[in-house]
């Protein structure tokens, strides 16, 4: 099934996509939810981002310390994201330091999967891998993604935190170092099922930028090229109180099907979120009902929210997101843009408590 999917979408891109072009018979074509049955389907909650004392200097909890913690917070799947080395062996820890304690992923009824932050240029997770670059010396983040995928064919990467790289108020030339279209290229190089994202959400919410970033790729890569929303804890030790900041919901029949969570990270078929008051979760879609007839998509929530935000593209003036629509229903046949994405926002007063964020739809206009 390998490439099968970007396949598809480079038979897409050899039709003219225009960002904004005239209003019209505009139609969906990339729904990353069209495979979910919203009855059915359970909502498997996720870190993809997570730090050991196994990582000298980086982490202060036990392996098992931090498999703990995230199973007391519900948690159904959890990648220990080590730098540059595999803090995994199915988590029989104790074969890794005699001072850590086994984990039984079925008896917890999690997820546990492999993978690390490789970290030296721009650091980047890579998942459903054991291939460690401790000892591996590579120049760019590409000499170490072709390495990976050479090794795991089944690896599957997201670009992390790259406010941590870019900025905002940046005036980037195009061949710039991590200027937005040295993100385009990054993208434009690697399959989305070997390259599925980028972090939009970090801890408590550390680089807020981010999503404008995203929104800045996506006006230009959508519908032809997805470019999917992680958010993450990127847990570095402590108690309860360092975690469940930042999490993604992914939709799966079998919630221990480590391929099927795989598949929803390909698919876009989860969505991201974050809280800034982690002892409760944020809100949660109920589900989205998309109607190609009508040509509309509709959000249904559970839990309080204060209100839904359509956003697409960015302001040319500020470089930051654009809301272009309001409400629980998107009406799309006479919108000019090439994608759109909900965000369910739940506010306290002045301060934001919570933020739920979709996939992006991809449109075409036709002639």
């Amino acid at each position: 099934m390998k490439k099968l999917f970007l396949m598809a979408l480079l038979l897409i891109g050899g039709m003219t996509v225009a960002a904004c072009g005239e209003a019209g018979d505009t139609y969906l074509e990339v729904n990353p939810y069209e495979g979910v049955d919203w009855e059915a389907h359970e909502q498997v909650l996720a870190n993809l981002h997570t730090h050991t004392d196994y990582d000298d200097g980086h982490g202060d909890a036990y392996p098992h310390e931090a498999v703990d913690l995230y199973e007391e917070m519900g948690y159904g799947a959890l990648a220990i994201t080590d730098h540059d080395l595999v803090t995994y062996n199915e988590w029989r820890f104790s074969e890794l330091d005699d001072r850590y304690e086994d984990r039984d992923p079925e008896e917890l009824g999690m997820i546990a999967i492999p993978g690390n932050e490789y970290s030296r240029e721009h650091h980047f997770n890579g998942l459903f891998t054991t291939y460690c670059t401790q000892d591996v010396y590579y120049d760019t983040e590409r000499e170490a993604m072709d390495n990976i995928l050479a090794e795991d064919e089944d690896a599957l990467m997201f670009l992390a935190h790259p406010g941590r790289y870019w900025e905002l108020d940046e005036d980037y030339d195009p061949e710039d170092e991590y200027s937005p279209q040295w993100y385009l290229d990054f993208y434009d190089e690697y399959a989305i099922d070997e390259l599925a994202g980028i972090e939009v959400f970090n801890t408590q919410d550390r680089y807020p930028d981010d999503r404008h970033l995203w929104d800045r790729l996506l006006q230009d890569a959508m519908p032809n090229r997805p470019i999917w929303a992680f958010a993450n804890d990127d847990y570095h030790g402590g108690d309860l109180s360092e975690v469940h900041w930042s999490m993604s919901f992914h939709l799966m029949e079998d919630t221990m099907d480590e391929d099927e969570f795989r598949q929803t990270m390909v698919d876009g078929a989860f969505y991201a979120a974050y809280t800034r008051n982690n002892e409760a979760s944020p809100p949660q879609i109920d589900e989205i009902i998309v109607d190609e007839d009508d040509r509309s998509i509709e959000i249904v929530v559970d839990g309080d929210y204060d209100e839904i935000r359509w956003k697409s593209g960015v302001s040319e003036e500020t470089g930051r997101s654009r809301v272009v629509a309001r409400g629980e229903v998107f009406e799309y046949a006479e919108f000019e843009g090439n994608y759109v994405r909900a965000e369910i926002v739940y506010e306290e007063g002045m301060r934001k408590h919570a933020e739920v964020l979709t996939q992006p739809f991809g449109f075409m206009q036709e002639d």
